[in-house]
């Protein structure tokens, strides 16, 4: 460790005592603390500066300021490792830290010893993660739909089955921790789910994360969701970040079918996808949801070009023309499914249309969208440093909730 110290960037609250914070922090040669620093703004432009492989953020209690320097760097520095020295922790405050971005929070006061037990865990875990990713890094395509009844579900069921179907390794994992129907549409037994996952004792890795998978016949395999609504609760977004991690080193394509909304667990799904489906119908109900979902999208720093807007049921005679689509959404949608009685039917029989009935138009759109995905993702190893520069185009979350306080 003392050859390759790593180099600790310390931000400093208001309100806490810069003394109380170094009787923490451990004297090794293995931690180079590079500079305490008081504020957001200065830690942020710091952060930008100065090579860091660790950020500790210390606080006196619930902070928002301290969430919006997570949040902000866990956007633009996703690789960076992030530990937070909280002297309190009030209700709620520690579920925000880890949703926001932090890899672990330490209660003040506790030894140097256990600190830098801490310190050097989270970044030896993220630097195995790395590690991971850098023996192949797939692709991870985020299934959304701003509200219910969209089809996310059978649009990421024949998507990964698509996928599948052309040769790639996919593994599709359903986010709809409380009533999930992923399992039901790809008629596979949920006799492993994700809150068994959550609940098994021991570390993650994927060895243990493929044996918790339901294989598909298409070749593809299932992350189920929870069989009772109650026991979603386990899974946290922490755990979340971890599995996404481990999928994409694992397989070529994972597909998410997310809940409605933008929830926490959605967000750390968003957070670390290649990709976004986003689902609108041809009613203006869902149509200006849509755009909202996409406005939203545009606010996170989400690039317009990784998005694929799919149109369901996009032939059903409602009045709604194409002109009307483009004047609501803002967009032309890149793939229209049409309004297929076969489609039903396959999700009554819980086989997906790409393999029930392949010949079909239904089929035929999900088949055109797998192959979107696949040329958009082909130069993988040139998007991804892209991806992490465009945000600074854009409003970041630190910026966000910064302009909100």
């Amino acid at each position: 460790m003392a050859e390759n110290p790593i180099r600790t960037l310390v931000s400093l609250d208001d309100g806490i005592e810069e003394s109380a914070v170094r009787a923490a922090l451990p004297t090794d040669p293995g931690i180079q603390v590079v500079g305490f620093l008081r504020g957001v703004e200065e830690s942020w432009t710091t952060l930008q500066e100065s090579p860091t492989d660790l950020l500790v953020i210390a606080c006196s209690g619930y902070s928002e300021r301290a969430l919006s320097l997570i949040g902000g760097t866990a956007r633009e520095h996703p690789g960076m490792p992030i530990v937070v020295l909280s002297q309190s922790s009030p209700d709620g405050f520690l579920s925000r830290l880890f949703e926001m971005g932090a890899d672990d929070v330490v209660r003040l006061p506790e030894s140097p010893e256990r600190v830098k037990f801490t310190l050097q865990k989270v970044v030896a875990r993220r630097r195995a993660a790395a590690a991971a990713e850098g023996s192949g890094h797939g692709s991870m395509i985020c299934v959304l739909g701003p509200k219910g009844g969209t089809g996310k579900t059978v649009t990421s069921s024949n998507l990964a089955v698509a996928l599948a179907s052309a040769g790639k390794r996919v593994a599709v994992m359903d986010l709809d921790l409380q009533f999930g129907d992923l399992a039901l549409c790809m008629s596979v037994r949920p006799e492993t789910t994700i809150f068994d996952l959550a609940s098994s004792p021991g570390t993650l890795d994927a060895e243990k994360l493929e044996a918790y998978l339901v294989p598909h016949e298409s070749g593809a395999r299932v992350l189920v969701a929870p069989t009772r609504p109650d026991q979603a609760s386990v899974i946290t977004v922490e755990f979340l970040r971890e599995v996404y991690a481990i999928l994409r080193a694992t397989y070529d394509y994972v597909v998410v079918d997310s809940s409605p909304g933008f929830t926490a667990e959605v967000i750390s799904a968003i957070d670390a996808s290649s990709h976004i489906c986003m689902l609108g119908m041809l009613d203006t109900l869902s149509l200006k949801n849509t755009r909202l979902g996409l406005e939203t999208l545009d606010l996170m720093g989400y690039e317009q070009e990784r998005i694929v807007l799919v149109l369901n049921r996009a032939d059903s005679r409602v009045g709604i023309s194409d002109e009307d689509v483009m004047r609501i959404v803002g967009r032309r949608p890149e793939i229209r499914v049409p309004s297929d009685v076969e489609i039903t039917r396959s999700v009554n029989d819980g086989k997906p249309i790409v393999l029930s009935r392949p010949k079909t138009e239904g089929a035929q759109s999900f088949v055109r969208l797998a192959e979107t995905f696949m040329a958009r993702s082909a130069p993988t190893s040139t998007a991804e440093p892209a991806a992490e520069e465009a945000p600074a185009k854009k409003p970041t979350r630190l910026q966000l909730l910064a302009r909100r306080h």
